[in-house]
């Protein structure tokens, strides 16, 4: 027994058979870019075609009966195309991790896809921050220094543990320009100690997976590594070991180091009353910007550091274009001659700003070495950088203008060579090795580690394997230890890395080689994707006395 509305007739219903077949494509697309050396980056275009088959009794357009049809004898009377929503789908990253950005304000007025940035401060710690096309945001805990041995630091309290629970993972600068008095935060080197001791190790404690740096110093200076000398040496003296941080962070500008007069004067703490006197027309000297870059990298190689990311976190052209330079050796129409009837040298116009800016970004993205770079990243010397600034209309090179919320020449030109620049991947086996372990006269398991990064400029999503060997990964008479490992978190590139161990079972005494490789991902080279270590298998520990002469 049946019901029916009124006006449709029964065999009408019994004979409708309604049928919905779907038919669902997915087909990955493969777009060729650089891999490191060469990349394949996987750009997964979903198609997703719908076709719904109507089994129907139709109504014969002449008679205005309907037709019986038998069920299965049927035939497609349209198709339907329906949009397809994937929850937690991720695109394929198309920002640089190495290109930064300083901004005041919101960063989501301005459209700055073009840029390609990866990650911007803002000289404060935002609880839930702008992240326009899944940039990173790298909050700044301010400082500042209340009586000869007390300091103060905002966000504090709740508001920085909220700021912390909603970053997770977040890279955290702990002040910015300590060494500047007055205008920045203006710290003495055993303030900044135990100011940075309490805060590395409070958002530590609310979220291990944090990174935490040094505030960035205005520029490497000499008179500036002494302030940083200072602040290691207080920070061993209260706490009885090295200064802890993830990372190593500066401000990279060339300005004059004089008490009373233009530039960047002395850092707190130092009595002295005159560091590097440069001149105005230095202040984008491309030549002495590389050379301080250099210095910090030998300062941290000297100290232990050299294995640690070296980040450029502010830095740009601070005079405005109308400014002469006063290079008696330039002359410039513009500038016309000093009162002695000497050239009074060159404005910072936009040209010198533009060049400067492209100078840079050749440099940082080019220079290596391989006594002072990072061996995570190719042994560049710097990882990452951030002009100064996407919308400060007080000084010079902003790529936005604050008030049209336009993109000038600058931004412009910023874009122009991001966009120009190849999205690379590179892993890299950066180093293999196990701790010594003793046998006691029986077999013994040793751990073994390695050491994987990339290298590249974007990050890596797919699962990495990694496997160990007895011998040279493509020998035949090799053999696999253990089973092999699989990354599958991101690496983020610009020297991202993770630590792979294995088990390495049935050892003797003695030592013993041992290969690790990171399998290529597809048209990546493979130079750079093998590691060997060892591992020292003694019979005995031996205990000696320690004599010390006073």
């Amino acid at each position: 027994m049946s019901s029916h509305k009124p006006g449709l007739s029964s065999p009408l219903l019994s004979s409708i058979s309604l049928t919905a077949r779907f038919r669902v494509e997915c087909e990955a697309a493969h777009v060729m870019v650089n891999f490191g050396k060469r990349l394949l980056l996987p750009l997964i275009g979903v198609v997703l075609s719908v076709t719904l088959l109507l089994l129907a009794g139709s109504l014969n357009p002449a008679e205005g009966e309907p037709v019986q049809r038998a069920v299965g004898d049927f035939s497609p009377s349209f198709t339907v195309s329906l949009p397809i929503i994937l929850n937690n789908y991720e695109a394929p990253s198309l920002l640089f991790c190495r290109f930064g950005i300083g901004v005041s304000g919101d960063i989501e007025q301005y459209d700055v896809t073009p840029l390609r940035i990866g990650w911007y401060v803002d000289w404060g710690a935002t609880q839930n921050p702008a992240r326009p096309g899944g940039m990173e945001y790298w909050p700044v805990v301010r400082l500042e220094q209340t009586g000869p041995d007390e300091y103060s630091y905002r966000p504090s309290g709740a508001a920085l543990e909220a700021v912390v629970a909603s970053n997770p993972g977040a890279i955290w600068l702990i002040g910015n320009e300590p060494d500047r008095r007055r205008w920045q935060d203006d710290v003495e080197p055993h303030v900044y100690a135990k100011a940075y001791h309490e805060l590395y190790h409070l958002i530590k404690s609310l979220d291990p997976s944090a990174k935490v740096a040094v505030g960035g110093i205005v520029q490497p200076t000499p008179l500036r590594l002494q302030y940083l000398d200072m602040v290691l040496d207080a920070y061993q003296t209260y706490y009885g070991e090295k200064l802890p941080t993830d990372l190593w962070n500066i401000h990279n500008f060339i300005l004059r180091e004089e008490a009373g007069n233009w530039g960047a004067g002395i850092p707190p703490g130092i009595t002295v009353t005159q560091g590097m006197l440069y001149e105005l027309w230095e202040h984008d000297d491309i030549e002495i910007f590389k050379e301080q870059i250099f210095a910090f990298r030998r300062w941290m190689k000297e100290h232990g550091e050299q294995d640690k990311a070296l980040i450029v976190s502010e830095y740009g052209v601070l005079m405005p274009k109308w400014l002469c330079d006063g290079d008696e050796s330039q002359y410039d129409p513009y500038c016309g001659y000093k009162p002695n009837g000497k050239p009074n040298g060159r404005p910072f116009s936009e040209e010198r700003v533009k060049a400067f800016m492209t100078a840079t970004f050749d440099f940082f993205l080019t220079a290596t070495d391989l006594e002072l770079g990072y061996p995570a990243d190719g042994y560049r010397l710097v990882q990452g950088w951030a002009w100064y600034s996407l919308n400060d209309k007080n000084f010079n090179g902003n790529l936005f203008d604050p008030y049209t919320l336009q993109m000038t020449a600058y931004g412009d030109q910023f874009a122009a060579y991001a966009q120009a620049l190849t999205p690379t991947v590179n892993l890299i086996a950066v180093r293999a090795w196990a701790e010594p372990v003793i046998s006691g006269g029986k077999l013994v398991t040793a751990t073994l580690r390695a050491q994987v990064s990339n290298a590249g400029n974007i990050p890596v999503r797919v699962p990495i394997t990694v496997a160990f060997y007895d011998g040279p990964p493509d020998e035949p008479s090799s053999s696999i230890i253990g089973s092999p490992q699989l990354i599958t978190d991101t690496l983020k590139g610009c020297g991202d890395y993770r630590e792979v161990t294995v088990k390495w079972a049935g050892l003797t005494t003695g030592s013993h080689s041992f290969f690790v490789k990171v399998e290529p991902l597809p048209g990546e080279e493979e130079a750079d994707n093998i590691a060997q270590g060892m591992v020292l298998v003694g019979e005995y520990k031996v205990f000696l006395p320690l004599i010390v002469k006073q």
